[in-house]
């Protein structure tokens, strides 16, 4: 698609936690709304019979809605909260008619999200059935209601997973997904009675009203208004007024347009007005997130107010560029931020706005300016503190992982049109929010067939989506989520390419986790950019999981467990470090986003070091404790001064030196340990390094400190050493140390050039996220320093005082068919031979089982240099002990 994306706008939004229809108190005329929120009954499992309004339901929970029946994840071991259930689940209320409801007025329930599927019934009256757990929806009551006594409403919701046996989701998208779906009434549940004569509320769950600027200079905007109307009255035709107003922040009329029309009993209509507004104050994002509001009012021919709606606006233009990326009001703005799930540890889905609000204030503390609100519509207070913020919004319909039912390779009829619908509904309440720049229709679509267990026909479902995207709202650009069989190079029977369906497209690209080699990254994206160079790039997700307790003292000593553990902290943010280097330097990277902001939920993880846990996080479940790749962007992305020391969790020591990082947006940081003055180092890229710094045993206090314009900033961190001065002990290819059954400390791999770190124990093909089982080698009682194994020709060089040492090597034969002879190699020390044509299987007597070596050496440099030299096959290392020679 040969052209650059240009959309001038100017766009509504819903503020707070709720919209502005919904008022706290009933008005005295107009629009009544009712939140429903205390007095329910709720039962977990099918209840047969509670559909009747005389069913007793006085042995069923007592809770309050929002509400949800799922807790998990962000615990060592699974807490005494975890609820892990899907299936049905009741709830029931019986509450008084509302205030205006006796004399004949429409009224109507309104769901903020029910999952996954809901039937209700008022009054054993079935009003409906929803199917989708993420967006709003209403439901006709005006025939059920008792208009003058005790009402009975009930609703089923229904968890189910898709590929239970004759699932009600199994044709409910999303039919895949990482992560959980939890059941329940978890956002808010309202009843609202209007006049026979409103805006519409059967508009896909919408707002009934829908902005757009036609145009917009420093002296004016043209704002043309779209209000959907309906008469639901029996007879007769209806003259009203339909006046809409646009008040600035301080409430004060900047522009009015009043039309007079009239409407048939049963009937709809849409009335289109048109505004200037003067001299316009724009939402320009993070910089000036200014709204106004956007009022629109009904009056009957008496006068008196039949309905009304007020909304937040926010006056922007945008423009996305193949290969000058995004530009906010002409200005070009990089896009740097992260994504989101909606779950917490202790709340699961049912959140309050103080929780929506700390992520909000977390995700403004990083300093991002954009958010991917993934992977589903969010509740509508979300979208709401996003314009108010001034983050530009990736906002998502939940497709995920494949687009057939789980036991199907294409697309059913009845799936294509739930997906259209949740699009649709996600549109539509979402239209006028001008924090959202783009409607993504999928993500990894084609994953489940990357992985060789299905096959993807995503290709029509998609064409249909795209197309619906662009019909609802041709102001802004479609996109979707990819990540494999991205390009037509890539694909191959039963993996169909997606890339180049939407207007512009985000690359999911975990390169040094899920693929190897996180050096790749950029020449990927602009391979990708030369075979679509008319589609805007972006970065939808890259990441990498980060465990608190789990630390490695070098990135590059070993394989990462990606599906399993360890996840060391400190290769987390070598990960995020390497990516965004990567990216950063690109102009045709429209925006990029880590994978996540937060850890989140996920059933079917034993990860990093927590359970039913996705790691990725910036920040803990919790949202207590800020990992280090927290300040690593925000030493990028926030101009705050600010300076901070990485791994002050890693505070045991095993080693007598360690380099030391320091994030921070000044030019150069100095660092001191112990009170000895280390130097100044540049920081580039927001990180500040010092190698090789010396510990004494025990306390070590390290001090950082910079001044960033006019302003100094310090950080403090101890690290311990139990250790001696001159005593290494090397877990040779293992990312994490370990504590050995003597007590002993052993560090990850370091200090190494060359060979490859491999695991002993990697993980086995078909265990999918489960870790493999250890195989404990023989020969030995203890572990610790067989684990893993650095394997080629190498070296390591160690610093030490000068003086003997004991050098004692570990190594094993890992081929279990390997015979004598065929893998020997020397071990030289300061270049003197001291272990010569040592073979594992010879020396132990079989593969498999420990072999323990050691020999002496003098040191007179300041430096032990080891050489680990093949003769036959590889050399081979699994631990290596230095100690000063008694």
């Amino acid at each position: 698609m040969k052209r650059v994306l240009a959309v001038l706008l100017l766009s509504t939004a819903l503020a707070g936690c709720a919209p502005a229809s919904r008022l706290s108190a009933p008005a005295p005329d107009g629009r009544v709304v009712t939140a429903l929120s205390s007095g329910w009954r709720f039962h977990l499992g099918d209840a047969p019979g509670a559909v009747d309004p005389g069913f007793d339901d006085s042995a069923w929970q007592s809770v309050s809605v929002p509400h949800n029946w799922n807790r998990m994840g962000g615990s060592v071991e699974r807490s005494p909260t975890y609820h892990n259930v899907y299936g049905p689940g009741w709830y029931r209320l019986s509450f008084d008619a509302p205030a205006g409801a006796d004399d004949g007025n429409p009224v109507w329930l309104e769901f903020d999200g029910a999952s996954i599927n809901a039937d209700v019934w008022l009054n054993g009256v079935h009003l409906g059935q929803h199917k989708g757990a993420f967006a709003r929806f209403r439901l006709d009551a005006s025939k059920a209601v008792k208009r003058g006594g005790r009402n009975v409403l009930t609703v089923r919701a229904d968890n189910s997973k898709s590929n239970a046996p004759n699932s009600p989701t199994r044709e409910v998208i999303p039919i895949s997904g990482d992560w959980p779906m939890f059941g329940g009434l978890y956002r808010d549940v309202s009843l609202l009675v209007t006049a026979p004569v409103h805006i519409e509320l059967g508009d896909f769950g919408g707002p009934g009203v829908y902005a757009n600027v036609l145009s917009a200079d420093a002296q004016s905007a043209v704002v043309k208004v779209r209000t959907l109307l309906r008469h639901a009255g029996e007879k007769g035709e209806a003259a009203i007024t339909v006046t809409t107003r646009v008040l600035d922040a301080d409430g004060k009329e900047v522009a009015r347009d009043e039309q007079k029309t009239s409407l048939t009993a049963g009937q709809g209509a849409s009335q289109e007005q048109s505004l200037t507004v003067p001299a316009p104050r724009l939402w320009d994002g993070v910089k000036d997130p200014y709204l106004y509001k956007l009022e629109v009012s009904l009056k009957g021919a008496d006068g008196k107010l039949l309905d009304s709606v007020t909304q937040p606006l926010g006056i922007r233009t945008f423009r996305i560029d193949p290969n000058q990326g995004f530009f906010l009001n002409g200005r070009h703005v990089s896009l740097q931020g992260v994504s989101r799930h909606q779950d917490r540890p202790d709340t699961g889905w049912a959140l309050t706005q103080a929780q929506r609000q700390q992520d909000v204030a977390l995700i403004q503390e990083i300093g991002a300016n954009t958010v991917r609100l993934a992977h589903y519509q969010h509740d509508q207070a979300t979208y709401s503190l996003m314009d108010q913020a001034g983050m530009v919004v990736w906002a998502e319909v939940p497709l995920v992982d494949r687009t057939s039912p789980p036991d199907l390779q294409d697309t059913t009829p009845a799936l294509a049109d739930n997906a259209e619908q949740q699009l649709k509904e996600l549109i539509r309440q979402n239209y006028n929010h001008p924090s959202i720049v783009t409607w993504s229709i999928g993500n990894e679509v084609n994953l489940i067939a990357a992985k060789g267990l299905t096959v993807s026909n995503a290709k029509p479902l998609l064409d249909r989506l795209n197309k619906v995207a662009r019909a609802e709202d041709a102001s802004r650009p479609s996109t979707l989520a990819d990540c494999c069989g991205s390009v037509p190079a890539e694909a191959r029977p039963g993996l169909d390419t997606v890339a180049g369906i939407t207007d512009v497209i985000g690359y999911n690209r975990y390169y040094g986790w899920y693929s190897p080699d996180v050096g790749v990254l950029r020449r990927d994206l602009e391979r990708l950019h030369a075979m679509y160079p008319n589609q805007a790039i972006s970065i939808a997700e890259y990441g990498a999981g980060g465990a608190l307790s789990q630390h490695t003292d070098n990135p590059k000593g070993g394989p990462i467990h990606a599906f399993g553990r360890p996840h060391p902290e400190d290769f987390q943010s070598y990960i995020l470090e390497e990516s965004w280097k990567q990216i950063k330097p690109l102009p045709f990277i429209w925006a990029s986003w880590v994978w996540n902001m937060f850890d989140f939920s996920n059933d079917a993880r034993l990860e990093g070091d927590l359970i039913d846990t996705n790691d990725k996080g910036l920040v803990t479940f919790d949202r207590q404790v800020k990992k280090d790749a927290f300040y690593f962007y925000k030493a990028n992305w926030n101009p705050e001064p600010m300076v901070y020391l990485t791994g002050r969790r890693h505070d045991q020591r095993p080693y007598p030196v360690m380099s030391v990082k320091a994030y921070s947006n000044a030019s150069s940081a100095r660092l001191s340990v112990g009170g000895k003055d280390l130097g100044e180092v540049k920081c580039d890229t927001g990180i500040c390094f010092w190698p090789a710094v010396p510990l004494v045993p025990g306390a070590n206090e390290a001090l950082v400190t910079a001044t960033v314009g006019d302003k100094p900033v310090t950080d403090k961190v101890t690290w311990n050493f139990a250790g001696e001065v001159g005593t290494y002990r090397i877990r040779a290819g293992n990312l994490v140390g370990a504590v050995d059954g003597a007590g002993a400390r052993w560090g990850s791999d370091d200090f190494f050039t060359g060979g490859a770190g491999k695991d002993r124990d990697p993980p086995a093909p078909g265990r999918g996220r489960l870790p493999q089982p250890p195989k404990p080698l023989a020969g030995t009682t203890d572990q610790t320093a067989y684990e893993a194994y650095r394997e080629g020709t190498f070296t390591y060089s160690l610093s030490v005082p000068d003086g003997a040492y004991r050098v004692t090597v570990h190594s094993f034969e890992p081929n279990a068919d390997a015979k004598p002879g065929a893998r020997t190699f020397d071990v030289l020390a300061e270049g003197k031979v001291g272990l010569k044509a040592l073979d594992p299987v010879k020396t132990a007597g079989s593969p498999w089982a420990a072999v323990k070596r050691d020999f002496t050496v003098t040191v007179r440099d300041g430096k032990l240099d080891l050489a680990f030299q093949p003769r036959t096959g590889n050399a081979l290392v699994s631990g290596i002990e230095v100690v000063p020679a008694k």
